[in-house]
């Protein structure tokens, strides 16, 4: 195949539509099973030789198969096609919301078969790991809108990477406008006193009835991020962002958790579990580590 005539209305010089060419070609073939899944694409000198162009050009176009996540580069072995692992499901909607970096919901989290892990390129300062963070940081963009506040306001996060036994990461944030977490009470001495509470419950008390809001959404990971997840170039993330909200309708607190949209998707009590109870009778699913039901918020 030679690229000899080129469209009018294609703007640019030959070899950029050379590599578009190229591209959807080989994407057609992916995408029609000529091509399946591990299986591996012809060599750059293969291509370059079947479409008489060089190999700069073959090799823009695989540039533009890897970033679609159709394909994926090996360094000495070759182009391969990506296989889609099977998607777990998160499910949305249950009462009670848990606390998911609540310490005391590890219990609950490690008969699903998820674990918290170290975060990775951090240490404790002395060489150790770090499997967790709870910090006062001065709220971004992203962040100030989810709370309702302003840029540069200080919010309290806390932030931890866990792992299923399926070998599946997600990244779990929580970040609560400091305004709405009461001071540390003190003894007579003037110590601070250790706090029982879990802290859903400190930061909601007299504010309920508490409602909540969930989204999500979906993007293009930025590069710490597709690391912590352990993520191939070109794969999208899948962003569920849960919002509590006072009775007034101010936000209090917003859990935000990042995976792999090709390994997780979301549904709700409705579509999956429609024998539940309702309402105060509402109950927790059995999960387990084999079902397919993962996680629940």
């Amino acid at each position: 195949m030679e690229f000899e005539e080129i469209p009018e209305e294609v703007a640019g010089p030959a070899e950029d539509y050379a590599w578009r060419a190229i591209a959807s070609a080989l994407r057609a073939d992916i995408l029609e099973g000529h091509y399946t899944p591990g299986s591996p694409l012809p060599s750059e000198t293969q291509l370059a030789s079947r479409y008489t162009v060089s190999r700069p050009t073959v090799r823009q176009a695989l540039k533009t198969l890897v970033l679609e996540g159709l394909v994926s580069i090996v360094r000495g072995r070759g182009t391969f096609v990506r296989t889609v692992p099977d998607r777990f499901l998160i499910l949305l909607g249950l009462q009670p919301r848990p606390d998911l970096v609540e310490l005391r919901f590890n219990e609950v989290n490690q008969s699903w078969g998820w674990l918290r892990v170290p975060i990775p390129g951090e240490d404790d300062g002395e060489g150790g790991e770090v499997y967790g963070r709870s910090t006062i940081v001065a709220a971004n963009r992203e962040v100030a809108a989810l709370l309702g506040t302003r840029t540069g306001h200080k919010v309290y996060h806390r932030f931890n990477v866990w792992m299923h036994v399926k070998k599946r990461f997600i990244e779990i944030n929580s970040y609560t406008n400091a305004d709405v977490i009461p001071p540390p009470k003190k003894n007579k001495a003037g110590q601070v006193q250790p706090r029982h509470e879990a802290f859903y419950d400190l930061i909601q008390a007299d504010r309920g009835p508490i409602d909540w809001l969930t989204t999500v959404t979906a993007r293009m990971p930025y590069e710490t991020e597709r690391l912590r997840l352990r993520m191939e170039v070109g794969a999208p993330i899948l962003l569920i962002r849960r919002i509590m909200l006072s009775r007034d309708g101010q936000p209090l607190e917003a859990t935000e958790i990042k995976a792999a949209a090709e390994e997780f998707e979301t549904t709700t009590v409705g579509e999956s579990l429609a024998d539940l109870p309702q309402g105060d009778e509402q109950r927790w699913p059995e999960l387990s580590p084999d079902g397919p039901i993962v996680l629940a918020l």
